[in-house]
């Protein structure tokens, strides 16, 4: 009977994403939307159309991978994870070995089949519009370090966890320990270790800049001395300002392209709608809100693993089962995200607000504005689509909040 429930939830879940994300494309694409009427001065009706175009081809790349994805998904939760946990076991006798081995082969099929799909969406359809500026030694290193980095990382936790499983009757308990230290943990090193790796950080040069957003930044308890700038140039068009770090590992970081497209006004809006996140906490409510779930997730998958309720997927391991357990507690949750997307919208609206402490709303709005024009954002979201998956309000929403 669960084998049946698991697949039908599982479907319905990409389901429900698959048509939903085709309904935003299909409503945001029509030739019956029109330019909104707080943008009509900023946006030409050259650019609407190229914003358009550009979701569209985005859009036919992401739903054939979805497409392929599913059914991959689908062959391996019927019979692939069950073959592959004869294969390993038929490795090693070690459980940590076989774990290893089971999630590493998984790993690697769908690394496989997401590459082609990654490729072409960097070198096509973003160099089609101006976006992509990576090469293919870049494309590829990163690639080649982010599977070190998984090995890595996801080895030692894969393998603690399993042997916390292994070693508790109330494993749930341990393995919720060990994920949220595993979490802490990275937003250390993130940082520090992480991200020099991929990116060059040098000093902001701009002083008259430099000073205006040190100063926002401890009027809003994030008491530091220095701000980065980051290369993010060599890869995408795209720009961005963010807050990282905790301790002595805390960084602001603002991407090279940020400088090059908005006046200092306006990256000194932008800078205090992210302090604004900072200093009414939304960054360790948001930290709160995932452990609460994560444990609830863990529990879950525990309470499921110990049943006798996988029998029926012809699987005997502790790892299949968990991976079983995941899979289906994964499709459960996901409609948790659409709760989570509204909280985020409301922190939006707060750290926008926040910003006028420091700067003239209407700067951040022209910021808003030249951030829409520059990466062909789509301005004319399906209204369920956007109150379901967008983490940010519409910028006709968050102009006239802040207009207010």
């Amino acid at each position: 009977m669960f084998f049946y429930v698991f697949i039908a939830v599982f479907v319905f879940s990409w389901l429900f994403e698959f048509v939903l994300s085709a309904v935003n494309t299909n409503y945001a694409v029509s030739p019956k939307r029109t330019i909104p009427d707080v943008l009509k001065d900023d946006i030409s009706q050259d650019d609407f159309e190229k914003s358009k175009k550009y979701m569209k081809d985005k859009s036919k790349v992401s739903d054939i991978y979805e497409i392929i994805a599913f059914f991959l998904n689908l062959f391996f939760i019927i019979y692939f994870l069950p073959f592959t946990e004869k294969f390993v076991s038929g490795i090693s006798e070690n459980v940590i070995v076989q774990t290893l081995l089971f999630f590493g082969i998984f790993a690697l099929i769908s690394a496989v089949a997401e590459l082609p799909f990654s490729y072409y969406i960097t070198f096509s359809v973003e160099n089609k519009y101006g976006f992509n500026k990576s090469t293919k030694k870049t494309f590829f290193g990163d690639l080649f370090k982010k599977i070190i980095l998984s090995v890595i990382f996801g080895g030692i936790m894969i393998s603690v966890v399993v042997k916390a499983v292994e070693s508790f009757d109330n494993w749930w308990i341990y393995v919720s320990v060990i994920i949220i230290a595993f979490q802490f943990i990275a937003s250390w090193l993130y940082p520090v270790l992480i991200m020099p790796l991929f990116n060059k950080f040098s000093p902001l040069e701009n002083e008259n800049l430099k000073e205006k957003l040190v100063k926002i930044a401890k009027a809003s308890g994030f008491d530091i001395s220095k701000i980065y700038v980051m290369d993010a140039s060599k890869r995408t068009g795209h720009s961005n300002a963010f807050f990282t770090g905790f301790g002595k590992s805390k960084k602001i970081v603002l991407y090279d392209t940020l400088l090059s497209q908005h006046s200092d006004e306006e990256i000194e809006a932008i800078f205090a709608h992210e302090a604004g996140h900072y200093k009414m906490k939304h960054i360790l409510k948001s930290m709160v809100f995932s452990v609460i779930l994560m444990i609830i997730i863990i529990f879950t998958v525990y309470f499921i693993t110990e049943s006798d309720v996988l029998n029926s997927f012809g699987i005997s391991k502790i790892y299949s089962k968990l991976a079983y357990a995941f899979i289906f507690v994964s499709a459960v949750f996901s409609f948790v995200d659409y709760f989570l997307n509204f909280i985020s919208r409301k922190h939006e609206f707060e750290a926008d607000n926040y910003s006028k402490k420091f700067v003239d709303p209407e700067y951040l709005i022209k910021a808003l504005k030249v951030l829409n024009k520059i990466n062909l954002s789509n301005i004319n979201p399906h209204p369920f689509y956007a109150a379901l998956n967008y983490s940010h309000p519409t910028i006709t929403e968050r102009i006239k909040n802040l207009k207010r």
